[in-house]
């Protein structure tokens, strides 16, 4: 009694501390994401009156809990170039201690990604002309206060797209703002959810007959009562015998006046034991090592014939594990002529020839599952 109390205090003690479990997630969060857009009405005039270096500048806009401002320069940024032939967008903070390196009214970097689209004529970003920064610190370290694209475009590209309108065009920026590093934790639920068992009701379901409504008789006489929609939901080939006008069905069979017979003539009745098994369960029953070539060779003709592929798959692999294992147990025999190795051993009892031959007889076991006992026999 004792004994038992203290596994049902282990056990409820492993349940509590599953329960008491929890989960932490690490998040780089964002604030919201803030857009301007910046038109240019007379892009030839302010091409004309605005030197290389000077900028005209949008109205503040809000993104993020911080004010920014587009800076458009018309002939670019570098004050030293004579002839400038593109066009530059710088994005500024413009908070009130942005670039202030004095102590302690110095405001902390604010870190941001950006984007800059050009719009054609209805208002539409013109996806060639969209540049997406990385993500940047306002200011820098370098005392930086703006980032941006320097050649945004070209004029002579501008000029001959077909986007400016009334010789004017627009600029949309979006801004999002990076937020901080957030530790988020999640405790467990306080239920505990079993494993899923589906397999064990529908097995219980089969040994049961509960609610059976077709019969297989099988070699010998064994009969087999089963449930006709279990046996369609996994087998096309069952649905068809199971469900089509006329099929294969006979009379219902005595005592079981709601159920009909299904004659099974080439599977004995612990194959087609195994086989219903795995219909509802998805597993095989526990067999006997002996008999497992017997059995695999059966159920991967009954694969086969009835369309359940997953079976055929683990009788393959059940096969192939035995040879393998029966293989690399046998003593191997010397070969006449010895092959040398690489550490000067002259000897047949080569690892990876018996790993060749092991993957040799387990293909040659699959292919041979297929065929009459004569070419599968002596492979077991």
């Amino acid at each position: 009694m004792a004994a038992s109390s203290s596994a049902a205090a282990s056990t409820s003690c492993a349940v509590a501390a599953e329960a008491n479990g929890s989960t932490s997630t690490i998040v780089a969060t964002t604030k919201p994401t803030g857009h301007h857009i910046l038109k240019i009405d007379g892009y030839s005039r302010t091409k004309a009156m605005v030197a290389a270096g000077d900028s005209i500048d949008s109205s503040r806009f809000h993104a993020g809990d911080h004010a920014w401002r587009i800076r458009y320069y018309p002939n670019g940024t570098d004050r030293s170039n004579q002839n400038p032939d593109a066009i530059s967008v710088m994005l500024e903070l413009q908070d009130a201690a942005a670039g202030r390196n004095n102590g302690a009214a110095a405001a902390a970097a604010v870190k941001a990604k950006f984007v800059f689209r050009l719009l054609n004529k209805d208002g539409e970003p013109v996806p060639s002309r969209t540049y997406r920064s990385s993500v940047h610190s306002f200011p820098s370290s370098d005392g930086f206060k703006n980032w941006g694209f320097l050649r945004f475009i070209t004029h002579g590209d501008l000029e001959k797209s077909g986007h400016l309108a009334d010789d004017g065009f627009a600029v949309r920026c979006d801004v999002t703002v990076m937020g901080g590093i957030e530790l988020r934790v999640e405790p467990a639920s306080s239920l505990a959810v079993p494993e899923p068992d589906m397999h064990r009701h529908l097995g219980r379901l089969l040994s049961a007959g509960d609610g059976a409504d077709v019969t297989f008789r099988v070699a010998g006489g064994e009969a087999f009562a089963a449930h006709r929609c279990v046996l369609a939901a996994r087998s096309p080939v069952f649905k068809a015998e199971l469900y089509s006008r006329g099929g294969f069905l006979r009379p219902a069979a005595a005592g079981r006046p709601g159920t009909r017979v299904i004659d099974v003539d080439d599977m004995d009745a612990g194959a087609f034991g195994a086989l219903l098994h795995f219909v509802y369960t998805d597993t095989l029953p526990e067999m006997a090592s002996a008999d497992v070539p017997a059995m695999a060779r059966q159920l991967i003709a009954a694969a086969d014939k009835y369309k359940v592929e997953r079976l055929k798959l683990v009788c393959e692999d059940k096969l192939s594990r035995r040879v393998v294992a029966d293989d690399t147990s046998m003593t191997p025999t010397p070969m006449s002529t010895p092959t040398t190795m690489t550490d000067s051993t002259t000897t047949g009892d080569d690892p990876q020839r018996r790993q060749r031959r092991a993957r040799f007889l387990g293909k040659f076991v699959k292919f041979g599952a297929c065929f009459s006992d004569r070419y599968f026999l002596p492979l077991i």
